[in-house]
């Protein structure tokens, strides 16, 4: 049974590092079209062409 708290241990430390907090906001770089412009540019790579970045809202709220 060992195995088991260890491996939760890790997986939790691993979410709280890599996940907890964050969030999607509509891209500022294309504003959540997914292009730099309208006429056959190619896909935003701030965002990927998904018109949502990522920010992590645990850090914005202490710079504010």
């Amino acid at each position: 049974m060992s195995g088991f708290i260890e491996r939760k241990k890790e997986r939790t430390s691993r979410y709280m590092k890599e996940q907890h907090g964050w969030k999607l906001r509509t891209c500022s770089a294309c504003s959540g079209s997914g292009y730099y412009d309208h006429n056959g540019s190619p896909k935003c790579s701030c965002c990927n062409g998904t018109g949502k970045e990522r920010y992590n809202a645990n850090i914005e709220s202490e710079n504010m």
